[in-house]
């Protein structure tokens, strides 16, 4: 009976971290919130919305998108008066480290 309960546990816990994981993964996926911007861009050409409903729709948007990306644990935002960058991606290729060389 014990053995029973430990796999029952023990598989209840392995499912219950994997719902918690993809949860997780899907809260910090923008993608269904830049369909949701095109969705509102798409409404606003067809006339269904007004400029001012889309600019409405399209900040909040943004700033979920931000939200998103700052809470990324690889993030840079860099900003200034003028200029803001965020989010860069860079690799770096060693060429004297190359054993064809």
């Amino acid at each position: 009976m014990f053995i029973l309960d430990s796999l029952l546990v023990g598989s209840l816990q392995f499912v219950l971290d994997k719902v918690l994981a993809a949860a997780e993964a899907e809260s910090q996926d923008d993608t269904a919130l830049r369909e949701q911007l095109m969705d509102a861009q798409m409404r606003l050409e067809l006339g269904e919305i007004t400029e001012t409903e889309f600019v409405e729709i399209e900040r909040d948007v943004l700033a979920r998108i931000r939200e998103i990306k700052g809470a990324q644990p690889n993030a840079i935002t860099l900003m200034s008066d003028d200029v803001r960058v965020s989010g860069i991606e860079a690799t770096v290729a060693d060429e004297l480290s190359d054993p064809d060389r």
